[in-house]
């Protein structure tokens, strides 16, 4: 989920609106989804996009054909079939933010 139409590589409206629950109980209209590529090698789709929605959130599903392992500090998203690293992210707060660049030799 993301509040910034700008991340969106392609968008489709959604109509009539649908919404989700957020954390806190309270509900956000879905304006639509779509594929969002935060580095080259890890396109996301779909994505829903919430207006005001301050944070992008993933969720890890067996539709990225791919793994990610937690460590103390950082995780990285692997490719299932070709083992490449195709995503690291860090931890700050409990939360782990996915890096828009790789870093080589992991």
């Amino acid at each position: 989920m993301t509040g910034n139409p700008s991340l969106f590589s392609s968008f489709h409206s959604y109509l009539p609106t649908s919404s989700v629950t957020l954390a806190d109980g309270s509900t956000s209209p879905i304006l639509g989804s779509g594929t969002v590529v935060p580095t080259s090698t890890l396109p996301l789709s779909p994505v829903l996009s919430l207006p005001n929605f301050a944070f992008n959130l993933l969720s890890i599903t067996r539709t990225l054909n791919c793994s990610v392992t937690f460590f103390p500090g950082y995780c990285v998203f692997q490719d299932l079939l070709t083992k490449q690293i195709i995503g690291k992210g860090h931890e700050s707060a409990g939360l782990y933010i996915l890096d828009t660049s790789i870093t080589k030799g992991l």
